[in-house]
């Protein structure tokens, strides 16, 4: 039998067993509600937005109460306006942010301090154009900036940043301890050795890793879709270009979880008993938090610095890493490929060389076989 039939076949018996466990469901049960409460929470807590707006005295009769109805489609947003003796201290006003925006009406212009915000300049402009109905046309306001605008992220950005290395953690540490209770499962029973009587250790640790991999993924797509579901009913708002951010977590999920669940695999495979089940891939579990909370620092020190455009290719912080950093501040085209050529091939070496540590471990009983041991063993052979 071929390695890709043999790989095949033990990935859908992981699929299988997986899905008839009551932990994978009831897991994904807790996941989607989860979602669901959090959807509920953030609607029961979310305020109305407030803009404060200013204008120089006079103030034409009945703009406060055009302001309020224009603000409503936006969320039901509110406006409170204030009366202000003169420009300049609606500027004053407006530099010590006790207003977001200043209405000029003389020179049809709608002052902000450094950053335009377009809803409030459409909220503005709908009620100028409303108190004025009785005038002739006049043009349309003119945002307007008292300080050049601040070079910074969006918030579809940092939102897509922040959620995919979060998502991407707690997904190789999740899933990976299912790789490590698998194989240690099929050590106590003493299933493994029949298996090995007719497979590699390789291609019995690869199909392990694909099925599980794939069954982690089609539980994050079940996720995702009730989100989007969710997204599209208006049960919460979402920063512009936020989907088209976090694309990259699913190819970048599953090229970290293939990384890390070889080790994983192997650190079960050297585990002494079920009960060292829990315990046996805390050092992958270190090795993740490790890599993650560098790569956070990195970036947050500098985004283009020279440790974030290193940890975006190292195999080991890559896939925590690049997914964040392409959606703060772009990454160049080699840097992807780079890291992905890297990563493949930190992952076929792995898989051949912890395969042989992989097997020798799986038939190892009694007390806890460390690396070096059945490494030595496996040259003996």
């Amino acid at each position: 039998m071929s390695g890709r039939r043999v790989i095949a076949l033990v990935a859908a018996r992981e699929i299988r067993e997986r899905l008839r466990s009551r932990v994978f469901l009831i897991s994904t049960l807790v996941l989607l509600l989860l979602v669901g409460g959090s959807t509920a929470l953030n609607g029961a807590l979310s305020r109305k937005q407030t803009y404060r707006v200013a204008v120089t005295s006079p103030a034409p009769p009945g703009l406060a109460a055009a302001l309020q109805r224009a603000a409503k489609p936006f969320d039901d947003a509110s406006v409170r306006l204030r009366v202000v003796a003169s420009p300049a201290a609606g500027r004053q006003a407006l530099e010590a942010k006790q207003i977001d925006a200043l209405l000029l009406l003389a020179d049809n212009r709608l002052l902000f301090r450094s950053d335009v915000d377009p809803k409030a300049a459409a909220v503005a402009d709908t009620a100028v154009r409303a108190v004025r109905h009785h005038l002739p046309p006049s043009p349309e306001l003119t945002p307007a900036t008292l300080h050049p605008p601040k070079a910074k992220t969006t918030d579809a950005a940092t939102v897509a940043a922040y959620f995919s290395s979060f998502l991407l953690l707690m997904g190789l540490a999740v899933y990976g301890q299912w790789v490590v209770t698998g194989v240690v499962e099929e050590k106590n029973n003493r299933v493994v050795e029949l298996i090995l009587s007719a497979v590699r250790p390789r291609h019995l640790l690869a199909g392990k890793v694909i099925g599980i991999g794939l069954l982690g993924l089609a539980q994050l797509a079940l996720i995702a879709g009730l989100a989007a579901v969710l997204l599209v009913a208006g049960a919460f708002n979402a920063p512009a270009g936020l989907g088209s951010s976090v694309a990259l977590v699913i190819p970048w999920f599953a090229l970290g979880f293939a990384l890390y669940a070889v080790a994983y695999a192997t650190a079960g495979a050297l585990a002494s008993g079920q009960q060292n089940a829990e315990t046996a891939g805390q050092p992958v579990t270190y090795t993740i938090l490790a890599a993650y909370f560098a790569g956070y620092l990195a970036l947050a020190t500098s985004t283009d610095g020279l440790l974030a455009n290193i940890f975006t290719v190292f195999p080991l912080t890559a896939p925590l890493v690049l997914p964040a950093r392409s959606a703060l501040v772009g990454v160049p085209l080699w840097q992807h490929v780079l890291a992905v050529v890297l990563v493949l091939a930190t992952i076929y070496a792995l898989v051949r060389l912890a395969g042989r540590v992989y097997g020798q471990g799986l038939l190892h009983t009694g007390p806890r076989l460390g690396p070096r041991t059945a490494w030595r063993l496996t040259r003996q052979l």
